[in-house]
């Protein structure tokens, strides 16, 4: 997928855990792991082909309970961008929920799959999935049964739209890290490649932020504090200097 601006667009926004952790929603939160299943048996495709029942029930639940979350000032403030300044903004995530798509955000870039789409394993393609999958569930586009799968990107695969996020990137003026891990990858590569293109970099810790780790390429800007307050107050500040 090739970002549709000629120009690319000036801000590329890239939002992590930290982000919909603060909303209420941590899919991998240690106290969401079920009895008898580890992370590793939920995010690699090993893990699935062991239990894709137990897995296919993990993702279930924690569609059930985004349903029940709802997008936080951060995730409105990143929408009133989009509004004011149309074609300027990229949202980029890590993050498998649709709160920013619910914010109002339109160009956004999932890297890690999606919660509410399933894939077939026979004919390989996406369809939206707002309910539950079990063994019974048909691929609404090739009709077979039990051979749907939550639509995540296992560890060891590559994220999706890598080449899209860094056509990007090269031709951005402004570089946003929000509620993403600063000092590790990804971020640290898409900071690298920001830097190369001159846009200035600001990142946004969060409530749960960290320190960068030691030898971590800096930010120019690093923002502490609730997200819901910091990302609002950025964007004010960046629609009245436009």
């Amino acid at each position: 997928m090739r970002t549709p601006w000629a120009q690319g667009p000036e801000i590329v926004a890239f939002t992590g855990a930290g982000l919909a952790r603060e909303a209420g929603f941590a899919p991998f939160a240690a106290d969401a792991m079920p009895a008898g299943l580890r992370l590793e048996d939920l995010v690699t495709c090993e893990g699935f082909a062991r239990d894709p029942a137990g897995v296919r029930e993990f993702y279930n639940r924690r569609r059930r309970q985004l349903a029940e979350t709802k997008p936080n000032a951060a995730y409105e403030g990143l929408a009133v961008i989009e509004a004011v300044r149309p074609h300027e903004l990229l949202i980029v995530t890590g993050n498998i929920d649709d709160l920013h798509e619910r914010a109002g955000s339109t160009a956004v870039l999932h890297m890690h799959g999606e919660l509410l789409k399933a894939r077939c394993t026979i004919c390989t393609e996406l369809s939206e999935c707002y309910d539950d999958i079990t063994e019974e569930s048909g691929c609404p586009i090739c009709g077979n049964p039990g051979h749907l799968r939550p639509h995540m990107v296992w560890v060891g695969e590559e994220p999706l739209h890598l080449a899209s996020v860094f056509e990007a990137l090269a031709d951005a003026a402004l570089f946003l890290a929000i509620g993403a891990a600063g000092g590790s990858e990804p971020t640290q590569s898409f900071l690298a490649e920001a830097r190369r293109a001159g846009a200035h970099t600001v990142e946004f810790t969060g409530e749960f932020g960290r320190d960068p780790a030691p030898g971590a390429e800096p930010f120019d800007e690093r923002i502490r504090g609730p997200l819901a307050q910091t990302v609002p107050e950025y964007v004010k500040r960046l629609i009245a200097e436009a």
